[in-house]
């Protein structure tokens, strides 16, 4: 079950590192801003998704 959160954290890597591309390019912000906040959904929000009712079993 550590695996999820590891391969989430890889994909919203590579999608922030897309989106920094598709800034840099700077033809699509709107798909900028997509990979973005996908990337950072995957990386920040996911994760403790995963976790966090894997620590509130351990606890009970």
């Amino acid at each position: 079950m550590v695996i999820l959160p590891m391969i989430s954290m890889l994909l919203g890597l590579y999608s922030i590192c897309l989106g920094l591309w598709e800034l840099r390019i700077g033809l699509d912000r709107k798909r900028f801003i997509t990979f973005l906040f996908t990337g950072l959904f995957l990386v920040f929000i996911l994760p403790v998704i995963f976790v966090f009712p894997l620590i509130i079993i351990d606890f009970q």
